[in-house]
């Protein structure tokens, strides 16, 4: 498995969860085989662009919410051994810009409550 099927698989799996759908639905809203869907959300398939389309189609969110990943090979910084980056920005995919602005001003501030310790 890629690094990057895996982190659109999970990406997909949250959002999916956060809808209330199981795998089942999703694949059947976006036309695609079931099995096929649990192999994407395993990151064990690279899905075409058009198949991610389907998949943000029938989870009515755009697309960039899909494929929007960091990837930590890329990163400029050193990788976290745990990968609690990565696991805030799985948990941000699917809120709204508000949200993600509210959780990042609490990040903010708990970093610059730290820094003056």
């Amino acid at each position: 498995m890629s690094e990057i099927a895996g982190l659109v698989g999970e990406n997909i799996r949250q959002l999916r969860k956060k809808r209330g759908f199981s795998q089942e639905q999703l694949a059947l809203r976006a036309h695609i085989n079931s099995s096929y869907m649990g192999q994407v959300e395993r990151g064990e398939k690279n899905p075409t662009i058009d198949v991610l389309s389907k998949i943000a189609e029938a989870l009515q969110m755009p697309l960039e919410n899909i494929v929007n990943v960091v990837s930590l090979a890329n990163s400029d910084r050193e990788p976290l051994e745990d990968g609690y980056a990565t696991k805030v920005v799985h948990q941000m995919n699917g809120l709204s810009l508000k949200e993600q602005e509210a959780v990042y001003r609490f990040v903010k501030q708990l970093v610059q409550f730290k820094d003056m310790q």
